[in-house]
């Protein structure tokens, strides 16, 4: 009963502060809503003010030029006429106004700066429009109206042209009020322009424009469409004043909108020039709810959160006394926990010993396996290693044995040449035993990384060619003309480029017209080798396990050459794949990241073994 009655309280005085943040926060935003509009408004006034005291002294000015006096006196003058026009139209365009336009005496329109538009004034009466009335008196004309003829808003400066002591003519200039689109560049709220009987002339909203803010009688109705200022309007009354002055002190209006539904504004004014408009600015009530609804919204999850923490602080002070018994007895099970913890870690920390001396085992048995897989490399090129000593060999003993038939005969001269023969022949040895020392050594962990691609490709199918050629293989390199540098062990690579031709000629066993083809294809940053063989080729299930540790073809393989290769390739950062070749075979792709250096190659580097 107890913790109903506190949820009772706790909520209705949730409420209550709810309600007064609510209220609180509406009139904070009505009162700055407020604010922002009369600063908007005036803002507005002062730059509309501006903009229209600039053009008010214009006619002034312009009405003294003598031009307008000569086509005011000879009107029937078709070259006063077309000259006054142009000089009409050269000030307008100068002035940036609507139109300037001539009137005589009887208001008729005689020069104009459109005369060439469609909505031409010359030939149109403006006698009953006041400006030029006040004008005809000497006195300085403002109006604003509806134009007749080009039906845009505007307002009118006009004043006398005199000649000698009379009036001649009146001198007009029509400004479009498409300027307060320039000068408002604030649309937060919605503001208008009404005359002093309240009809708007100007506004943001289109539904509103010459409509009234009071409501006017008929005759007052009449007037307005007589004088023909707003076209043929309907005066649509949008709030329920009768009398203009009483809207200025009000802060809040009831607007009619489109659909007649009323509308709850939030309204400031001020006065513009000398002509009674008032300027006036809206925004809707209903703007604000969003705002207050937020602030209502997060001041209850604020009072609900507090009520939270408060609970939870009460809970806290409750269990207090349990948490510390149950803390005593955590101690136990952690001082328990934490010697078998110490143990496991011990355990780990040999464990990982291990695995480190076993990686580094394991770094020394792959660099082992390399080198083996060289040396049974090795193996399989004896047959051309012996072929290619006892060729020299042989031709060695028969160079020797005629020597000694010379000695006998006191040919010395020959005996000279024969001895420089077995010397050049003890070289090519030495180059051929030269060559298979260099492939057979171990790795220098200490060589660069770096790789001249075509000088290893030569040297690879130099220690192979003697074994083709007995199997009858023709070896088919391109090479590229310039100079290729790559991100490779020379020695590593040329052992990957000996096994894939070594497999290439396993895979030709069979073959007529056995032909085994190395090409590079160079890009900015890459350098792509090419082996491939017109061989039986690749089926998509040895294409999936070519790569994989002990898998092969071959009767007598171990079937860790390939994954040996791809492991080298792989540690330059390169990628080594299997595809089909277009001549049916297998072409295997060693993609290595090239080493921009060297420059370009004249000889031409495509050679045919």
């Amino acid at each position: 009963m107890q913790k109903r009655l506190s949820v009772f309280f706790v909520t209705l005085i949730g409420l209550v502060l709810t309600a007064f943040v609510a209220s609180f926060t509406y009139v904070s935003i009505e009162k700055r809503y407020l604010q922002k509009i009369e600063s908007d408004v005036f803002q507005l006034q002062e730059k509309l003010a501006a903009e229209l005291a600039r053009y008010s002294e214009i006619p002034v000015v312009l009405s003294a030029d003598p031009r307008l006096k000569r086509l005011l006196r000879a009107p029937e003058s078709e070259r006063l006429f077309n000259e006054t026009n142009d000089l009409l139209s050269d000030w307008n365009a100068r002035l940036n106004s609507d139109v300037l336009y001539l009137m005589n005496r009887n208001g008729m329109t005689v020069a104009s700066s459109n005369v060439a538009s469609e909505t031409s004034f010359v030939g149109h009466s403006y006698h009953y429009r006041p400006y030029f009335q006040q004008a005809t008196l000497g006195q300085k004309g403002q109006y604003y109206a509806l134009g007749v003829v080009s039906d845009k808003r505007g307002y009118y400066f006009s004043y006398p042209v005199i000649d000698g002591d009379k009036v001649s003519g009146v001198l007009t200039l029509k400004v479009d009020l498409s300027i307060i689109e320039r000068i408002w560049n604030q649309q937060q709220f919605d503001y208008l322009i009404a005359d002093p009987l309240g009809v708007i002339f100007y506004s943001s909203r289109d539904e509103w424009l010459y409509q009234s803010l009071t409501i006017l009688t008929e005759p007052q109705k009449q007037t307005i469409r007589d004088s023909r200022r707003y076209g043929d309007t309907k005066l649509r009354s949008l709030t329920t004043f009768s009398d203009a002055d009483a809207l200025s002190e009000k802060r809040k209006l009831s607007i009619a909108n489109k659909n007649q539904e009323r509308e709850m504004m939030l309204v400031s004014t001020t006065p513009l020039g000398t002509e009674g408009w008032q300027i006036y600015g809206f925004t809707s009530v209903s703007d604000s709810f969003p705002v207050v609804i937020q602030a209502t919204f997060i001041f209850a999850l604020f009072y609900a959160l507090l009520v939270l923490v408060i609970a939870a602080w009460l809970q806290n002070v409750r269990t207090r006394k349990e948490l510390a018994r149950l803390n005593d007895d955590l101690e136990v099970k952690v001082a328990s926990r934490t010697a078998s913890l110490e143990e496991t870690n011990s355990a780990l920390r040999a464990s990982i010993s291990q695995y480190e001396k076993a990686q580094a085992a394991l770094r020394q048995t792959e660099s082992e396996l390399i080198q083996a897989a060289k040396l049974a490399m090795l193996g399989e090129m004896s047959a051309s290693i012996n072929h290619e000593i006892n060729q020299p060999l042989a031709a060695m003993r028969t160079y020797t044995e005629n020597s000694l038939r010379l000695m006998e005969k006191a040919r010395y001269a020959d005996v000279g040449k024969n001895l420089s023969t077995i010397n050049e022949l003890i070289g090519l040895i030495a180059d051929i035993i030269a060559r298979f020392k260099v492939f057979a050594r171990k790795q220098d962990v200490n060589s660069r990384n770096r790789a001249d691609i075509n000088a290893v490709i030569s040297a690879s199918i130099t220690l192979s060619e003697a074994s083709f050629i007995k199997k009858g293989i023709h070896v088919n390199c391109a090479l590229s003309q310039e100079d290729l540098y790559v991100k490779a062990d020379p020695v590593q690579l040329e052992q990957v480029i000996l096994n894939l031709m070594s497999n290439a000629a396993h895979a030709l066993s069979s073959v007529t017209d056995p032909t085994i083809g190395i090409e590079t294809e160079v890009s900015a940053d890459r350098v792509i080798l090419h082996v491939w063989d017109n061989g039986p080729g690749l089926d998509n299930d040895t294409k999936k396990r070519i790569f994989s540790p002990f898998f092969t073809t071959k009767p007598e393989g171990l079937g860790l050459g390939l994954t040996i290769c791809r492991r080298i390739i792989e540690s330059f950062d390169g990628d080594l794949q299997a595809q089909d070749h277009t001549s049916g075979g297998a072409d295997f792709t060693v993609t290595l990241q090239r080493l921009i250096e060297g420059k370009q190659r004249d000889d031409n580097r495509d050679l045919d073994y």
